[in-house]
């Protein structure tokens, strides 16, 4: 019965569904120029950035972790390395994504 059903459903003879072409609004998100100076002096000084929830030495999630796990495993000297944690500066967090 179900394999009746699914043949039916997925019949070469029907025609593919056409869809209406759509208009999206898109919110836009700007940065100040001053965040913008800061994350480009940060990303340019240092070989190694990362923007994390937390510190290398307590992330505050998992992704965070795996971040810094990765780091490690690949004996990333702390030199070279510079962190931001994001939960601190709520302008940082939101300009990050719009920077990348």
């Amino acid at each position: 019965m179900f394999r009746t059903a699914f043949r039916a459903s997925f019949s070469p003879l029907r025609a593919a569904p056409t869809f209406a072409p759509r208009t999206f609004a898109v919110a836009r998100r700007f940065i100040t120029q001053d965040a913008r100076d800061k994350i480009q002096q940060a990303v340019t000084s240092t070989p190694v950035v990362l923007f994390m929830k937390g510190t290398p030495q307590k992330p505050e999630c998992g992704f965070s972790r795996a971040a810094v796990q990765v780091l490690e495993m690949h004996g990333v000297p702390s030199e070279k390395l510079k962190t931001f944690n994001v939960l601190e500066d709520t302008e940082l967090r939101s300009s990050i994504k719009e920077f990348s």
